[in-house]
């Protein structure tokens, strides 16, 4: 067993928000959800809390993925839902793959991939 980490985000439109984030390809949890609160589940150790709040202070978050496709992907799928790619992904520093987006509440997601590092024996 390891620890989940419930990180809480205020939004201003609950299904909004929640429709943002199932389009992204996460799934809602009905157990943890209610009828203020929209869990969803990220991965297996991350349960995302959307809170009906006034946005007064937006969060910066990093995701990681495995491959740069899936970056690809998953910025792409935030346009359709309400966000913005705020920067489009690009290799950077380090072989990180790096983009960045804001969800419908300008909340920001870097989504990122790690290359290959010397002491992977993959170079």
């Amino acid at each position: 067993m390891y620890p989940v980490i419930y990180p809480r985000l205020p939004v201003n439109d609950l299904d909004r928000s929640t429709g943002f984030y199932i389009g992204l390809g996460f799934s809602l949890n009905e157990k943890l959800s209610t009828l203020d609160l929209s869990a969803v589940d990220i991965s297996a150790a991350i349960v995302l809390l959307l809170q009906p709040r006034p946005v007064t202070q937006k969060t910066r978050t990093a995701l990681a993925f495995p491959t740069r496709s899936e970056v690809d992907e998953i910025l792409a799928a935030c346009v359709p839902g309400g966000g913005r790619v705020m920067r489009r992904a690009k290799l950077r520093d380090k072989g990180v793959y790096l983009g960045t987006a804001a969800d419908p509440d300008g909340h920001l997601w870097d989504f990122f991939c790690r290359g290959p590092q010397p002491w992977e024996g993959n170079l």
